[in-house]
């Protein structure tokens, strides 16, 4: 799995269209607190860095093409019957 730019996410695939900014520190806090619904204190202060990027990924937005679940192997094969 490769590591996509915040542009290239909330983008369309084949979009000639691009999310620009969010490049420095001030950037991203501002995009913290605007599509997190944050206040500044608790994006500088209170929450860390990482879990805000996590949340952030996590958000629910608008998936375009087909979207993949990743499954757990137990999973896949718990309703299969095997031939012996």
């Amino acid at each position: 799995m490769q590591a996509v730019n915040f542009s290239q996410e909330r983008s369309k695939f084949d979009s000639k269209t691009e999310a620009v900014g969010n490049d420095c520190l001030l950037g991203q806090i501002a995009s913290f607190i605007e599509s997190l619904h944050l206040s500044y204190d608790e994006v500088v202060y209170k929450i860390p860095y990482r879990n805000m990027v996590i949340m952030q990924k996590d958000k629910l937005h608008t998936a375009y093409g087909d979207v993949m679940k990743e499954v757990l192997d137990e999973d896949m094969f718990k309703n299969r019957e095997f031939d012996n």
